[in-house]
């Protein structure tokens, strides 16, 4: 098994339930970690492009997602589609300034998939 992975990707977005986080926008953090198929890999095509994922996360995150876990869906189901030696994606979507009440820290959804 081989993973490749990206993390701590910084991206502004317009997603939550309230109207006002669809207005202003917030901040997330994403982290992706993809397993491949194990095989030799003498060539980018015999992987998986970490520049390709990562405008695949920007195409897919720019649309405006009331809730995270549709977002994480979506995100999986265009790297599936995308990449064919992808057997499972995980992924954690956080955002880091959410609108609760005294609240210090981040909120966010992991959500890990295996191609089916």
């Amino acid at each position: 098994m081989r993973q490749i992975l990206l993390n701590d990707i910084r991206l502004f977005g317009y997603h939550g339930v309230h109207k006002l986080e669809q207005v202003i926008g917030n901040e997330f953090q994403l982290s992706v970690k993809i397993e491949v198929e194990d095989q030799i890999v003498n060539e980018l095509s015999d992987s998986v492009d970490y520049e390709e994922v990562y405008a695949t996360l920007k195409k897919e995150f720019s649309i405006t997602e009331q809730l995270l876990e549709t977002l994480s869906d979506r995100i999986i189901a265009a790297l599936f589609n995308q990449f064919r030696h992808i057997s499972s994606v995980a992924i954690t979507i956080e955002k880091l300034n959410a609108p609760i009440v005294n609240f210090s820290g981040k909120v966010g959804v992991y959500t890990m998939k295996n191609r089916s």
